[in-house]
């Protein structure tokens, strides 16, 4: 990984001093071990900061739409998940492609941290990462240790689709091969096959641990309605008030909101501070559009309109 690094700091490097962007936006060391943090290079000399491996979760796609402005063009760090939210800002008229420079990074899987941080000496020092197949090795100046894939890694990675990125002008580090540990919507089918008093019991008790801090919608890249209509006084569609009622409702007109469009980058789930499994919602959503429509991933094809935008006549009409 430490070539991945080197390599990924040469491209940024040579980006900002010919003046091809007048930002990089990448990943750099946070204030834990197992924890990265978004970094916004822009000169030469601010390229070491940079960094890559398996702790650099966040989609920093979302950092585009605040710099869409910019005067001159962005450089963006991206995993194989991460582009898909390339393609879909760009389907939504929300970014110009030819201001953005996509820097591509093959992605092995994400470890979660939570996990690194119960296991890891918290005052020891990050030397490296090695990436051994099925396991990453995290070496530190307290000694090494060991994570398994299967058992260490956010679920998102478990099943992921698209290691290596869709849109890359530049690609750095090897490509990696689709290794899915387990059936894509296992989770989704296991509630399915609830009933309905149970599934509502189980959602119940989710939504009650709501905050409505608006962290997932905040880190959604495909949120990017200029008024939100959570924001929204007249009509006030949902109250500000915190309790089960207005926060089930809450959810279920964001999952909607984004229904067609969500890339399932994970990235609702990763930032709840209650650990709300929020991703199910989608991931729910997004079963039903590839069962109903026979549609991929949104995000996974250039110019890929969502099924839910358009009509075709063998579309199934259960709801004329």
């Amino acid at each position: 990984m430490l070539d991945a690094i080197r390599k990924l700091r040469e491209q940024a490097k040579k980006l900002l001093e010919e003046k091809k962007v007048e930002m990089v936006i990448g990943f750099g060391e946070g204030t834990e071990l197992a924890r990265t943090t978004p970094v916004f290079i822009t000169s030469p000399e601010e390229v070491s900061a940079l960094t890559w491996g398996p702790f650099c979760a966040n989609n920093l796609v979302k950092y585009l739409t605040d710099y869409r402005n910019l005067q001159g063009n962005v450089a963006v760090v991206v995993k194989g998940c991460d582009s898909r939210s390339v393609n879909r800002l760009l389907t939504d008229n929300q970014i110009d492609r030819d201001k953005v420079v996509v820097l591509g990074v093959p992605c092995p899987g994400q470890l979660d941290w939570h996990l690194v941080a119960a296991t890891v000496n918290p005052a020891a020092k990050l030397k490296g990462i090695s990436d051994d197949g099925e396991s990453f090795t995290v070496k530190t100046d307290a000694g090494d240790y060991k994570f398994d894939k299967k058992e260490s890694m956010l679920h998102k990675c478990l099943v992921c689709e698209n290691p290596n990125p869709i849109v890359s002008d530049m690609t750095v580090g090897k490509e990696q091969p689709v290794k899915n540990y387990e059936n894509r919507f296992a989770e989704v089918t296991a509630l399915e096959q609830l009933g309905t008093e149970e599934k509502s019991k189980y959602w119940d008790k989710q939504f009650s641990r709501c905050l409505r801090c608006y962290a997932c919608r905040n880190v959604c890249t495909v949120c990017t309605c200029r008024t939100c209509v959570f924001d929204q006084m007249q009509p006030m569609w949902v109250s500000k008030r915190n309790n089960l009622s207005e926060n089930t409702s809450f959810h279920l007109i964001r999952a909607f909101h984004v229904a067609g469009r969500c890339v399932d980058c994970g990235e609702c789930d990763r930032v709840c501070p209650v650990d709300i499994p929020l991703r199910k919602l989608n991931q729910k959503i997004l079963k039903d559009l590839g069962d109903l429509f026979d549609t991929p991933t949104p995000g996974s094809k250039a110019d890929l309109t969502s099924p839910l935008g358009e009509f075709a006549t063998g579309d199934p009409e259960e709801f004329m």
